[in-house]
């Protein structure tokens, strides 16, 4: 049988129990273990590791659903969903909607949101850093330049928009002490909530933005221009944007040239 073929075979074994004994029949026994035994020995392996890295990722999942529960969800995920790329940190991007659709989190669709935000912290964590722009070099622009000057959040910046209380919820499974933290039974999941996740040096930072703050850095996102901010947040344009550079939420700008 041809390398790849057998390889093809074992991994099909590894991510489908159903695949086990076609694998196996390509397997000898060795000693006291027959030929499945020895091919659930690298399943079990392998599933390990990344239910380790799934528990590392959704921390918050796991105290939401239980230890039970997370592991039989993330091995049926790691079935479903196994790594198709070299690089781990990309693995399980499709976990919030795979826990989204799971039949028996239908009545709980907010944990599919902290599994959404909680990749979003994975997200930043693992951006590249990137050098922030000397914004006092923005007085000496020309009037074309400023006509075309876009800011720039972080390149590990997410903006998260929920139907639920994903913030409170998060926090309340922290083991750090916060003034803003509640436990769980006093909080009101079904308030929606803006988040912004970014990364400053070696710390992950999360803030709830209030609705004029979102707009802002969402318009910013989206690449308007200084004068198309300027038309849509006037008088509070100024406020704004030395708000945001001030908290790190805009690191850089861009004059188009």
């Amino acid at each position: 049988m041809p390398l790849p073929e057998l390889q093809y075979r074992f991994i099909n074994a590894i991510f489908d129990r159903d695949q086990r004994d076609a694998a196996a029949a390509l397997v000898k026994a060795h000693g006291a273990l027959d030929a499945v035994q020895r091919v659930g020995i690298y399943r079990n392996s392998v599933h390990g590791i990344l239910l380790q890295y799934l528990r590392s990722l959704y921390p918050v999942c796991q105290q939401l659903l239980g230890d039970d529960f997370f592991e039989a969800a993330s091995d049926r995920y790691i079935d479903q969903s196994p790594p198709t790329r070299p690089f781990l940190a990309e693995y399980a991007d499709e976990f919030a909607d795979f826990l989204h659709h799971h039949p028996a989190l239908s009545t709980m669709p907010w944990i599919a949101e902290i599994a959404r935000l909680e990749w979003a912290r994975h997200q930043a964590w693992n951006a590249v850093n990137q050098p922030p722009s000397d914004f006092a070099q923005l007085a000496l622009l020309d009037a074309g330049q400023q006509e075309r000057l876009t800011l720039h959040t972080p390149d590990s910046a997410h903006l998260l928009q929920s139907p639920y209380a994903i913030h409170p919820i998060w926090l309340a499974h922290q083991p750090e002490d916060h003034p803003d933290k509640l436990p769980l039974e006093r909080l009101q999941i079904q308030q929606a909530s803006t988040v912004l996740i970014w990364r400053t040096g070696r710390r992950l930072q999360q803030v709830v933005l209030d609705k004029q703050a979102w707009d802002f850095l969402a318009a910013v996102q989206q690449r308007a221009t200084l004068p198309e901010l300027a038309e849509r947040f006037q008088e509070q344009l100024v406020t704004l944007l030395m708000n945001a550079v001030q908290r790190g939420w805009i690191l850089s700008f861009r004059s188009g040239i």
